[in-house]
């Protein structure tokens, strides 16, 4: 399910009244202030039909990264930072490629948008070897193909919004 508006969103389910067969929760887009996050999470825990309700789940994502069902306060709010940053296309394509733990080096390892890991090889050749836009012998002989192999080694491709290839350096 994609919003409409393109809002980043987890759903919080209340563990209590999911023990109790009481499926009780709210979609939430999480606030990137842990305050105002947590008290988030304990409105809907005092709106839960069981009392003194403590403990929550995340029970499904929506355009946000699935970070599984118990994820800490912080880590969501660090990915939630990183949307707000970055846009949610680019989040979600680097967990294509990287991980949570990785997350801080996103911006750092994000090489740029392309149409095709193949343009990006073309174009990655033509800034890095000179030689390449020139009448040599080096530039009738490039071999395009094996260097966008070797590139792949080096480099990751994540899928962005309309199809574009999203490069990650893989350090």
């Amino acid at each position: 399910m994609t919003n409409l508006n393109d809002d980043s969103q987890i759903y919080v389910a209340c563990l209590s009244s999911y023990n109790h067969g009481i499926l009780h929760g709210k979609w939430i887009t999480p606030e990137s202030d842990k305050q105002l996050l947590q008290d988030q999470i304990n409105d809907i825990l005092k709106s839960s039909p069981i009392e003194n309700a403590e403990e929550w789940a995340i029970h499904d994502y929506d355009n946000f990264p699935n970070l599984g069902e118990y994820p800490g306060i912080d880590a969501i709010i660090k990915v939630q930072e990183a949307i707000e940053e970055h846009g949610i296309y680019l989040v979600n394509a680097f967990f294509e490629v990287g991980t949570f733990d990785s997350l801080d080096e996103m911006q750092d390892r994000f090489y740029g948008e392309y149409e095709s890991f193949q343009i990006f090889a073309y174009e990655f050749a033509h800034d890095t070897i000179p030689e390449l836009d020139q009448d040599t012998t080096l530039a009738r002989y490039f071999d395009y193909d094996a260097f966008e192999r070797d590139l792949s080694f080096d480099f990751d491709e994540a899928y962005g919004e309309n199809g574009s290839s999203l490069i990650f350096c893989n350090r």
